[in-house]
């Protein structure tokens, strides 16, 4: 299963959506509801996946589920 995984951005602000070490697809965002959502439209165009929401601390804070219908 694929992940995204939204993480603080580096030191300048921001959050970004990077992907697993097999799929290191990455974009950044100026807020989390951002790169919530384009790491939900990058597994939308894929086979599915998962998504993993990181706090400011860096800890899961909570997963999301994206299915396809094809």
């Amino acid at each position: 299963m694929a992940q995204r995984h939204v993480v603080p951005g580096n030191g300048g602000g921001g959050w970004k959506v990077v992907g697993t070490a097999t799929d290191s697809a990455e974009s950044n965002t100026n807020t989390q509801a951002d790169a919530i959502d384009e790491a939900r439209r990058q597994l939308e165009n894929t086979d599915g996946g998962e998504i993993l929401i990181h706090g400011v601390d860096g800890s899961v804070r909570d997963r999301r589920t994206i299915q396809t219908t094809s």
